[in-house]
Protein backbone atom coordinates (compact mmCIF):
# COMPACT_ATOMS: atom_id res chain seq x y z
CA UNK A 1 0.00 0.00 0.00
CA UNK A 2 1.61 3.36 -0.88
CA UNK A 3 1.77 6.07 1.59
CA UNK A 4 0.93 9.80 0.26
CA UNK A 5 0.56 13.14 0.81
CA UNK A 6 -2.09 15.31 0.02
CA UNK A 7 -1.84 19.01 -1.25
CA UNK A 8 -4.82 21.28 -2.55
CA UNK A 9 -4.67 25.30 -3.39
CA UNK A 10 -6.79 27.88 -4.55
CA UNK A 11 -6.19 31.61 -4.41
CA UNK A 12 -8.54 34.29 -3.88
CA UNK A 13 -9.06 35.13 -8.00
CA UNK A 14 -9.42 31.73 -8.98
CA UNK A 15 -11.77 30.94 -6.05
CA UNK A 16 -13.81 33.99 -7.70
CA UNK A 17 -13.45 32.82 -11.39
CA UNK A 18 -12.72 29.91 -11.97
CA UNK A 19 -14.70 28.17 -9.14
CA UNK A 20 -11.81 25.81 -7.84
CA UNK A 21 -12.70 24.62 -4.49
CA UNK A 22 -10.29 23.18 -1.89
CA UNK A 23 -13.27 21.28 -0.62
CA UNK A 24 -13.85 19.63 -4.68
CA UNK A 25 -9.87 19.08 -5.13
CA UNK A 26 -9.98 17.38 -1.86
CA UNK A 27 -12.82 15.31 -2.41
CA UNK A 28 -11.20 14.27 -5.95
CA UNK A 29 -7.83 13.04 -4.19
CA UNK A 30 -9.59 11.13 -1.76
CA UNK A 31 -11.57 9.42 -4.27
CA UNK A 32 -8.95 8.44 -6.41
CA UNK A 33 -6.56 7.36 -2.98
CA UNK A 34 -9.49 4.87 -2.29
CA UNK A 35 -9.71 3.60 -5.95
CA UNK A 36 -6.54 2.59 -6.23
CA UNK A 37 -5.81 1.35 -2.13
CA UNK A 38 -3.60 4.49 -1.21
CA UNK A 39 -3.20 5.12 2.65
CA UNK A 40 -3.51 9.48 3.41
CA UNK A 41 -0.69 10.29 6.02
CA UNK A 42 -1.54 13.96 5.73
CA UNK A 43 -3.51 16.57 3.59
CA UNK A 44 -2.49 20.13 2.97
CA UNK A 45 -4.58 23.11 2.25
CA UNK A 46 -3.58 26.09 0.65
CA UNK A 47 -5.14 29.67 -0.02
CA UNK A 48 -2.12 31.31 -1.60
CA UNK A 49 -0.62 32.14 -5.22
CA UNK A 50 1.28 30.12 -7.13
CA UNK A 51 3.49 32.39 -8.13
CA UNK A 52 6.39 31.17 -5.64
CA UNK A 53 6.91 28.28 -3.32
CA UNK A 54 7.04 30.94 -0.24
CA UNK A 55 3.63 29.51 0.61
CA UNK A 56 3.04 28.83 4.65
CA UNK A 57 1.39 25.78 3.65
CA UNK A 58 3.93 24.44 1.13
CA UNK A 59 6.47 24.90 3.83
CA UNK A 60 5.15 22.98 6.45
CA UNK A 61 3.92 20.04 3.73
CA UNK A 62 8.46 20.14 2.72
CA UNK A 63 9.63 20.02 6.66
CA UNK A 64 7.10 17.03 6.67
CA UNK A 65 8.40 15.19 3.83
CA UNK A 66 12.05 16.49 5.07
CA UNK A 67 11.14 14.62 8.58
CA UNK A 68 9.14 11.82 7.62
CA UNK A 69 10.25 10.95 4.04
CA UNK A 70 11.14 7.27 4.58
CA UNK A 71 6.95 7.29 5.49
CA UNK A 72 6.34 8.62 2.15
CA UNK A 73 6.04 7.48 -1.46
CA UNK A 74 4.00 10.06 -3.35
CA UNK A 75 2.78 13.65 -3.17
CA UNK A 76 -0.99 14.07 -4.76
CA UNK A 77 -2.21 16.80 -6.76
CA UNK A 78 -5.37 17.35 -8.43
CA UNK A 79 -3.36 19.25 -11.29
CA UNK A 80 -0.07 20.54 -11.77
CA UNK A 81 -1.28 24.12 -11.95
CA UNK A 82 -2.13 23.30 -8.28
CA UNK A 83 1.69 22.99 -7.56
CA UNK A 84 3.02 26.08 -9.22
CA UNK A 85 2.94 28.70 -11.55
CA UNK A 86 6.66 29.09 -12.03
CA UNK A 87 8.21 26.76 -14.41
CA UNK A 88 11.84 27.39 -13.37
CA UNK A 89 10.88 26.68 -9.24
CA UNK A 90 8.81 23.89 -9.96
CA UNK A 91 11.95 22.03 -11.75
CA UNK A 92 14.03 23.20 -8.85
CA UNK A 93 11.09 21.66 -6.25
CA UNK A 94 10.77 18.69 -8.16
CA UNK A 95 14.35 18.03 -7.81
CA UNK A 96 14.36 18.37 -4.16
CA UNK A 97 11.55 15.98 -3.78
CA UNK A 98 13.76 13.46 -6.09
CA UNK A 99 16.22 13.67 -3.68
CA UNK A 100 13.93 12.23 -0.54
CA UNK A 101 12.61 9.36 -3.09
CA UNK A 102 9.04 11.17 -3.23
CA UNK A 103 7.28 11.14 -6.66
CA UNK A 104 4.95 14.22 -7.73
CA UNK A 105 1.79 13.73 -9.93
CA UNK A 106 -1.19 15.04 -10.48
CA UNK A 107 -4.31 12.64 -11.01
CA UNK A 108 -5.87 14.09 -13.90
CA UNK A 109 -2.81 14.75 -15.62
CA UNK A 110 -0.50 11.78 -14.79
CA UNK A 111 2.79 11.72 -15.82
CA UNK A 112 5.22 8.10 -16.22
CA UNK A 113 8.82 9.51 -15.64
CA UNK A 114 10.19 6.86 -16.84
CA UNK A 115 9.03 7.84 -20.43
CA UNK A 116 11.00 10.25 -22.32
CA UNK A 117 7.85 11.82 -24.47
CA UNK A 118 6.27 12.49 -20.66
CA UNK A 119 9.15 14.98 -19.73
CA UNK A 120 7.85 17.23 -22.61
CA UNK A 121 4.74 16.79 -21.62
CA UNK A 122 5.68 17.85 -18.01
CA UNK A 123 7.00 20.99 -19.47
CA UNK A 124 4.14 22.25 -21.40
CA UNK A 125 1.89 21.33 -17.54
CA UNK A 126 4.34 23.53 -15.68
CA UNK A 127 4.61 25.92 -18.85
CA UNK A 128 1.04 26.96 -19.49
CA UNK A 129 0.04 28.45 -16.49
CA UNK A 130 3.06 30.43 -16.24
CA UNK A 131 2.00 31.47 -19.79
CA UNK A 132 -1.34 32.55 -18.42
CA UNK A 133 -0.15 34.63 -15.73
CA UNK A 134 2.02 36.72 -17.85
CA UNK A 135 -0.63 36.56 -21.05
CA UNK A 136 -2.87 38.34 -17.79
CA UNK A 137 -0.36 40.13 -16.91
CA UNK A 138 0.21 41.52 -20.13
CA UNK A 139 -3.79 42.43 -20.38
CA UNK A 140 -3.07 44.68 -17.69
CA UNK A 141 -0.51 46.40 -18.53
CA UNK A 142 -2.13 47.00 -21.87
CA UNK A 143 -5.14 48.44 -20.30
CA UNK A 144 -3.30 50.87 -18.28
CA UNK A 145 -1.19 52.14 -21.04
CA UNK A 146 -4.13 52.82 -23.29
CA UNK A 147 -5.59 54.71 -19.75
CA UNK A 148 -2.18 56.43 -19.74
CA UNK A 149 -2.51 57.09 -23.78
CA UNK A 150 -5.71 58.92 -22.98
CA UNK A 151 -3.73 61.35 -20.74
CA UNK A 152 -6.03 59.60 -17.79
CA UNK A 153 -3.39 58.56 -14.81
CA UNK A 154 -3.81 54.90 -13.07
CA UNK A 155 -2.55 53.68 -10.22
CA UNK A 156 -1.59 55.21 -6.10
CA UNK A 157 -2.43 58.91 -6.65
CA UNK A 158 0.61 61.14 -5.91
CA UNK A 159 0.89 63.88 -3.65
CA UNK A 160 -1.40 66.73 -3.81
CA UNK A 161 -4.26 64.68 -5.47
CA UNK A 162 -6.80 62.26 -4.74
CA UNK A 163 -8.84 60.21 -6.79
CA UNK A 164 -11.90 61.19 -7.61
CA UNK A 165 -14.49 60.44 -10.17
CA UNK A 166 -15.64 62.36 -13.45
CA UNK A 167 -19.02 62.61 -15.41
CA UNK A 168 -18.67 59.12 -17.01
CA UNK A 169 -17.74 57.55 -13.24
CA UNK A 170 -14.41 56.85 -14.21
CA UNK A 171 -11.45 57.33 -12.10
CA UNK A 172 -9.53 60.97 -12.42
CA UNK A 173 -6.56 62.71 -10.18
CA UNK A 174 -8.62 65.43 -8.30
CA UNK A 175 -6.26 68.46 -6.26
CA UNK A 176 -6.41 67.50 -2.54
CA UNK A 177 -5.45 69.97 0.50
CA UNK A 178 -1.50 69.52 -0.16
CA UNK A 179 -2.36 70.98 -3.31
CA UNK A 180 -1.28 74.35 -2.09
CA UNK A 181 1.56 73.00 -0.67
CA UNK A 182 3.50 71.42 -3.92
CA UNK A 183 2.75 74.95 -5.33
CA UNK A 184 4.16 76.68 -3.32
CA UNK A 185 7.54 73.69 -3.03
CA UNK A 186 8.10 74.39 -6.84
CA UNK A 187 7.80 78.66 -6.82
CA UNK A 188 10.41 78.52 -3.57
CA UNK A 189 12.59 76.08 -5.48
CA UNK A 190 12.40 78.35 -8.60
CA UNK A 191 13.98 80.60 -7.05
CA UNK A 192 17.55 79.17 -6.71
CA UNK A 193 18.20 80.36 -3.42
CA UNK A 194 16.66 77.24 -1.41
CA UNK A 195 17.70 74.00 -1.31
CA UNK A 196 15.53 70.83 -1.12
CA UNK A 197 15.77 70.50 2.81
CA UNK A 198 15.65 74.11 3.71
CA UNK A 199 12.23 74.02 1.46
CA UNK A 200 11.27 70.50 2.62
CA UNK A 201 11.64 71.94 6.29
CA UNK A 202 8.99 75.00 5.47
CA UNK A 203 6.77 73.19 3.95
CA UNK A 204 6.58 70.49 7.27
CA UNK A 205 6.48 73.15 9.74
CA UNK A 206 3.32 73.54 7.58
CA UNK A 207 1.65 70.03 7.65
CA UNK A 208 3.17 68.72 4.49
CA UNK A 209 3.88 64.81 5.23
CA UNK A 210 7.43 63.72 3.23
CA UNK A 211 10.85 61.96 2.99
CA UNK A 212 13.57 63.48 1.36
CA UNK A 213 13.78 61.13 -0.84
CA UNK A 214 9.78 61.60 -1.92
CA UNK A 215 10.01 65.03 -2.09
CA UNK A 216 12.62 65.15 -4.38
CA UNK A 217 10.95 62.46 -6.64
CA UNK A 218 7.93 64.69 -6.86
CA UNK A 219 9.64 67.91 -7.93
CA UNK A 220 10.51 65.95 -11.00
CA UNK A 221 7.13 64.52 -11.83
CA UNK A 222 5.40 66.62 -14.84
CA UNK A 223 2.41 64.74 -13.37
CA UNK A 224 1.82 68.75 -11.35
CA UNK A 225 1.88 70.91 -14.69
CA UNK A 226 -1.08 68.52 -16.58
CA UNK A 227 1.33 66.10 -17.99
CA UNK A 228 1.21 62.40 -17.58
CA UNK A 229 4.62 60.22 -17.80
CA UNK A 230 4.17 56.62 -19.81
CA UNK A 231 7.66 54.75 -19.31
CA UNK A 232 8.72 53.06 -22.19
CA UNK A 233 7.62 49.25 -23.14
CA UNK A 234 8.60 46.38 -25.52
CA UNK A 235 8.80 49.30 -29.31
CA UNK A 236 7.31 51.98 -27.71
CA UNK A 237 9.64 54.77 -26.25
CA UNK A 238 9.05 56.95 -23.32
CA UNK A 239 6.55 59.82 -23.74
CA UNK A 240 5.03 62.65 -21.80
CA UNK A 241 1.36 63.20 -22.82
CA UNK A 242 -0.90 66.12 -21.89
CA UNK A 243 -3.53 64.56 -18.88
CA UNK A 244 -7.06 65.17 -18.55
CA UNK A 245 -6.56 66.07 -14.75
CA UNK A 246 -6.19 69.66 -12.98
CA UNK A 247 -3.15 70.65 -13.22
CA UNK A 248 -1.15 72.07 -9.81
CA UNK A 249 1.50 74.54 -11.26
CA UNK A 250 2.04 76.15 -14.65
CA UNK A 251 4.40 74.24 -17.33
CA UNK A 252 6.48 76.59 -17.20
CA UNK A 253 7.47 77.08 -13.24
CA UNK A 254 7.83 73.30 -13.76
CA UNK A 255 10.82 74.25 -16.38
CA UNK A 256 12.10 76.42 -14.21
CA UNK A 257 12.59 74.04 -11.34
CA UNK A 258 14.11 71.51 -13.55
CA UNK A 259 16.84 73.87 -15.05
CA UNK A 260 17.70 75.19 -11.41
CA UNK A 261 17.73 71.05 -9.82
CA UNK A 262 20.28 70.41 -12.89
CA UNK A 263 22.27 73.44 -12.67
CA UNK A 264 22.83 72.28 -8.75
CA UNK A 265 22.87 68.36 -9.83
CA UNK A 266 26.90 66.68 -9.28
CA UNK A 267 27.38 64.74 -12.18
CA UNK A 268 29.62 61.92 -11.39
CA UNK A 269 31.42 60.04 -14.52
CA UNK A 270 31.60 56.09 -13.54
CA UNK A 271 33.90 54.01 -16.55
CA UNK A 272 32.82 50.55 -16.74
CA UNK A 273 35.56 47.96 -18.43
CA UNK A 274 33.88 45.87 -20.99
CA UNK A 275 34.41 42.51 -21.35
CA UNK A 276 37.58 41.07 -23.55
CA UNK A 277 35.48 39.63 -27.05
CA UNK A 278 38.16 36.89 -27.03
CA UNK A 279 37.26 35.04 -23.75
CA UNK A 280 33.25 35.13 -23.77
CA UNK A 281 33.16 32.07 -21.35
CA UNK A 282 35.15 33.81 -19.00
CA UNK A 283 33.09 34.52 -15.31
CA UNK A 284 30.89 31.23 -15.86
CA UNK A 285 33.47 28.10 -16.17
CA UNK A 286 34.47 26.89 -13.25
CA UNK A 287 38.02 25.30 -12.07
CA UNK A 288 37.92 21.31 -12.18
CA UNK A 289 40.13 21.02 -9.70
CA UNK A 290 39.15 23.32 -6.85
CA UNK A 291 35.74 24.87 -8.22
CA UNK A 292 36.51 28.39 -8.59
CA UNK A 293 35.37 30.36 -11.08
CA UNK A 294 38.28 30.70 -13.88
CA UNK A 295 39.51 33.82 -15.03
CA UNK A 296 41.62 34.43 -18.85
CA UNK A 297 44.96 35.70 -19.92
CA UNK A 298 47.00 35.53 -22.94
CA UNK A 299 50.23 34.85 -22.06
CA UNK A 300 53.43 35.47 -25.01
CA UNK A 301 55.70 31.29 -25.84
CA UNK A 302 58.53 31.32 -27.72
CA UNK A 303 57.28 32.16 -31.42
CA UNK A 304 53.70 33.11 -30.79
CA UNK A 305 50.86 34.19 -28.41
CA UNK A 306 48.68 31.27 -26.69
CA UNK A 307 44.83 32.23 -24.56
CA UNK A 308 43.49 30.25 -21.85
CA UNK A 309 40.90 30.27 -18.97
CA UNK A 310 42.87 29.22 -15.95
CA UNK A 311 42.43 29.46 -12.04
CA UNK A 312 44.57 31.56 -9.84
CA UNK A 313 47.85 30.74 -8.32
CA UNK A 314 48.76 28.04 -6.67
CA UNK A 315 45.89 25.66 -8.60
CA UNK A 316 46.97 24.62 -11.64
CA UNK A 317 43.45 23.94 -13.62
CA UNK A 318 43.49 25.53 -17.05
CA UNK A 319 41.92 25.19 -20.39
CA UNK A 320 43.14 26.24 -23.87
CA UNK A 321 40.73 29.14 -25.28
CA UNK A 322 40.16 26.89 -28.82
CA UNK A 323 39.24 23.99 -26.96
CA UNK A 324 36.91 25.16 -25.00
CA UNK A 325 35.41 27.26 -27.51
CA UNK A 326 34.89 24.09 -29.73
CA UNK A 327 33.94 22.21 -26.87
CA UNK A 328 31.34 24.17 -25.72
CA UNK A 329 29.90 24.77 -29.46
CA UNK A 330 29.89 20.92 -30.02
CA UNK A 331 27.92 20.93 -26.64
CA UNK A 332 25.25 23.49 -27.79
CA UNK A 333 24.62 21.57 -30.83
CA UNK A 334 23.53 18.53 -28.79
CA UNK A 335 21.10 20.03 -27.03
CA UNK A 336 19.31 22.88 -30.08
CA UNK A 337 15.62 21.51 -30.49
CA UNK A 338 16.01 19.09 -33.85
CA UNK A 339 12.83 19.02 -36.24
CA UNK A 340 11.22 16.40 -34.84
CA UNK A 341 10.95 17.01 -31.40
CA UNK A 342 9.93 20.61 -32.41
CA UNK A 343 6.80 19.23 -34.59
CA UNK A 344 5.89 16.95 -31.38
CA UNK A 345 6.52 20.08 -28.76
CA UNK A 346 4.18 21.84 -31.16
CA UNK A 347 1.48 19.39 -31.49
CA UNK A 348 1.45 18.58 -28.00
CA UNK A 349 1.17 22.34 -26.46
CA UNK A 350 -1.76 22.78 -29.39
CA UNK A 351 -3.40 20.07 -28.50
CA UNK A 352 -2.99 20.44 -24.64
CA UNK A 353 -4.49 24.65 -25.19
CA UNK A 354 -7.55 23.40 -27.09
CA UNK A 355 -8.05 21.68 -24.10
CA UNK A 356 -7.16 24.00 -21.08
CA UNK A 357 -8.81 27.47 -23.00
CA UNK A 358 -11.67 25.30 -23.46
CA UNK A 359 -12.03 26.58 -27.11
CA UNK A 360 -13.14 24.97 -30.77
CA UNK A 361 -13.12 26.65 -33.81
CA UNK A 362 -15.93 29.03 -34.54
CA UNK A 363 -17.84 28.12 -37.81
CA UNK A 364 -20.53 30.45 -39.78
CA UNK A 365 -22.84 29.16 -37.28
CA UNK A 366 -21.30 31.51 -34.43
CA UNK A 367 -21.21 34.53 -36.95
CA UNK A 368 -24.75 34.49 -37.84
CA UNK A 369 -25.66 34.30 -34.65
CA UNK A 370 -23.42 37.33 -33.58
CA UNK A 371 -25.37 39.11 -36.80
CA UNK A 372 -29.09 37.73 -35.28
CA UNK A 373 -28.62 39.20 -32.14
CA UNK A 374 -26.99 42.39 -33.08
CA UNK A 375 -29.79 43.49 -35.34
CA UNK A 376 -32.49 42.57 -32.50
CA UNK A 377 -30.65 44.58 -30.47
CA UNK A 378 -30.63 47.62 -32.86
CA UNK A 379 -34.09 46.89 -33.34
CA UNK A 380 -34.87 47.25 -29.67
CA UNK A 381 -33.66 50.70 -29.63
CA UNK A 382 -35.09 51.52 -32.56
CA UNK A 383 -38.57 50.53 -30.96
CA UNK A 384 -37.92 52.30 -28.02
CA UNK A 385 -37.05 55.82 -29.55
CA UNK A 386 -40.60 55.08 -31.64
CA UNK A 387 -42.27 54.61 -28.06
CA UNK A 388 -43.37 50.99 -28.99
CA UNK A 389 -41.30 50.15 -25.80
CA UNK A 390 -41.41 51.44 -22.17
CA UNK A 391 -38.08 52.49 -20.57
CA UNK A 392 -38.18 48.98 -18.41
CA UNK A 393 -39.02 47.09 -21.51
CA UNK A 394 -36.55 48.55 -23.18
CA UNK A 395 -33.74 47.69 -20.40
CA UNK A 396 -34.73 44.22 -19.93
CA UNK A 397 -34.61 43.31 -23.55
CA UNK A 398 -31.25 45.31 -23.81
CA UNK A 399 -29.81 43.31 -20.78
CA UNK A 400 -30.94 39.55 -22.60
CA UNK A 401 -29.40 40.40 -25.70
CA UNK A 402 -26.53 41.95 -24.89
CA UNK A 403 -25.61 39.50 -22.14
CA UNK A 404 -25.71 36.63 -25.21
CA UNK A 405 -23.47 38.80 -27.00
CA UNK A 406 -21.12 38.73 -24.50
CA UNK A 407 -21.19 35.41 -24.17
CA UNK A 408 -20.52 34.79 -28.07
CA UNK A 409 -17.93 37.64 -27.71
CA UNK A 410 -16.20 36.44 -25.33
CA UNK A 411 -15.85 32.91 -27.52
CA UNK A 412 -14.15 34.88 -30.00
CA UNK A 413 -11.61 36.13 -27.41
CA UNK A 414 -10.55 32.91 -26.07
CA UNK A 415 -10.15 31.57 -29.36
CA UNK A 416 -7.97 34.44 -30.12
CA UNK A 417 -6.67 34.25 -27.18
CA UNK A 418 -5.06 30.78 -27.97
CA UNK A 419 -3.86 31.67 -31.26
CA UNK A 420 -1.53 34.30 -29.33
CA UNK A 421 -0.11 31.93 -26.30
CA UNK A 422 0.30 29.00 -29.26
CA UNK A 423 2.52 31.90 -31.30
CA UNK A 424 4.48 32.73 -28.49
CA UNK A 425 5.07 29.13 -27.90
CA UNK A 426 5.81 28.89 -31.42
CA UNK A 427 8.66 31.93 -31.38
CA UNK A 428 9.77 30.53 -28.21
CA UNK A 429 10.67 27.22 -29.96
CA UNK A 430 12.06 28.06 -33.09
CA UNK A 431 14.19 30.01 -30.77
CA UNK A 432 15.55 26.86 -29.42
CA UNK A 433 16.97 25.71 -32.74
CA UNK A 434 20.63 26.19 -34.26
CA UNK A 435 21.44 27.54 -30.44
CA UNK A 436 24.96 26.77 -32.00
CA UNK A 437 24.91 28.99 -34.78
CA UNK A 438 23.17 31.84 -32.73
CA UNK A 439 26.04 31.16 -30.35
CA UNK A 440 28.76 31.94 -33.34
CA UNK A 441 27.11 34.76 -35.00
CA UNK A 442 26.72 36.85 -31.63
CA UNK A 443 28.52 39.52 -30.95
CA UNK A 444 30.12 38.94 -26.94
CA UNK A 445 27.76 40.62 -24.68
CA UNK A 446 24.65 38.23 -27.11
CA UNK A 447 27.30 34.96 -26.11
CA UNK A 448 27.60 35.75 -22.40
CA UNK A 449 23.59 36.33 -22.25
CA UNK A 450 22.75 33.02 -24.23
CA UNK A 451 25.55 31.44 -21.74
CA UNK A 452 23.74 32.90 -18.80
CA UNK A 453 20.52 31.29 -19.57
CA UNK A 454 21.79 27.96 -20.54
CA UNK A 455 23.95 27.67 -17.10
CA UNK A 456 22.45 30.06 -14.46
CA UNK A 457 25.00 28.67 -12.12
CA UNK A 458 28.35 28.13 -14.03
CA UNK A 459 29.57 25.00 -15.52
CA UNK A 460 32.81 22.88 -16.03
CA UNK A 461 34.42 20.81 -18.24
CA UNK A 462 35.71 17.17 -17.24
CA UNK A 463 37.25 14.43 -19.21
CA UNK A 464 36.05 16.49 -22.13
CA UNK A 465 32.37 16.90 -20.91
CA UNK A 466 30.31 19.72 -20.27
CA UNK A 467 29.05 19.03 -16.63
CA UNK A 468 25.28 19.39 -17.08
CA UNK A 469 24.42 19.79 -13.13
CA UNK A 470 23.39 23.49 -13.18
CA UNK A 471 21.99 23.22 -16.83
CA UNK A 472 18.37 25.10 -17.55
CA UNK A 473 16.24 22.01 -16.79
CA UNK A 474 14.55 22.24 -20.15
CA UNK A 475 17.26 22.12 -22.28
CA UNK A 476 18.52 19.36 -20.13
CA UNK A 477 15.37 17.36 -21.33
CA UNK A 478 15.62 18.68 -24.99
CA UNK A 479 18.57 17.14 -25.20
CA UNK A 480 17.44 13.70 -23.70
CA UNK A 481 14.48 13.91 -26.04
CA UNK A 482 17.13 14.20 -28.89
CA UNK A 483 19.10 11.43 -28.31
CA UNK A 484 15.45 9.34 -28.12
CA UNK A 485 14.87 10.42 -31.45
CA UNK A 486 18.32 9.71 -32.97
CA UNK A 487 17.74 5.89 -32.22
CA UNK A 488 14.59 6.07 -33.97
CA UNK A 489 15.60 7.99 -36.69
CA UNK A 490 14.50 5.16 -39.74
CA UNK A 491 10.79 6.02 -38.19
CA UNK A 492 10.60 9.64 -37.33
CA UNK A 493 7.23 10.83 -38.65
CA UNK A 494 5.75 7.65 -38.23
CA UNK A 495 6.53 7.35 -35.07
CA UNK A 496 5.43 11.06 -34.17
CA UNK A 497 2.11 10.25 -35.61
CA UNK A 498 1.50 7.62 -33.25
CA UNK A 499 2.83 9.43 -29.86
CA UNK A 500 0.28 12.28 -30.98
CA UNK A 501 -2.53 9.66 -30.85
CA UNK A 502 -1.73 8.29 -27.59
CA UNK A 503 -1.95 12.14 -25.74
CA UNK A 504 -5.62 11.74 -23.91
CA UNK A 505 -7.10 13.75 -21.37
CA UNK A 506 -5.45 11.06 -18.66
CA UNK A 507 -2.13 12.28 -20.10
CA UNK A 508 0.54 9.76 -22.22
CA UNK A 509 -0.67 6.02 -22.27
CA UNK A 510 2.77 4.09 -21.02
CA UNK A 511 5.10 3.07 -23.17
CA UNK A 512 8.53 0.24 -23.51
CA UNK A 513 10.92 3.52 -23.71
CA UNK A 514 13.18 4.75 -20.95
CA UNK A 515 15.30 7.81 -20.05
CA UNK A 516 18.58 7.91 -18.96
CA UNK A 517 18.60 9.80 -15.40
CA UNK A 518 21.67 11.56 -15.59
CA UNK A 519 22.66 13.76 -18.68
CA UNK A 520 26.46 14.06 -19.58
CA UNK A 521 27.16 14.85 -23.52
CA UNK A 522 30.55 13.34 -24.66
CA UNK A 523 32.27 16.37 -26.76
CA UNK A 524 34.81 16.16 -29.84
Amino acid sequence: MKNVILYVRVSTDEQADKGYSLRDQEAKLLHYCKEHNYRVIDTYREDYSAKTFKRPEFKKLLGFCKSNKKQIDELLLVKWDRFSRNTAESYQMIGIFNTLSIKINAITQPLDMTIPEQLLMMAVYLAIPEVENQRRSQNVIAGMRRAFKEGRYVGSPPKGYYVGRDDTKKPILIPSKDAPLIQEAFELIAKGIYTQKEVLKRLKDKGLKSSKTVFSILLRNPIYYGGVFIKAYKDEPEVIVDGIHEPIISKKLFNTVQNVMNAKKKKHHVTHSRVNAKFPLKGFLLCPECNRTLTASTCKGRSEYYSYYHCISPCKGRFRIEEAETNFISFLESITLKQPVLELLQFIIKEQLSKLLLTSKLGPKHYKKVKLFNDKLIKVQDLFIDGGLDKIEYSQAKKRYQDILDELNDLEFAQNEQKEIFETYKKGLLNLQNIDKQYIDADIDNKRLLTGLIFPNKFGFQNNKVQTANINPLLLKISSINRAFETKKKQDKPYIKNLSRSVSPEGFEPSTASLEGRCSIQLS
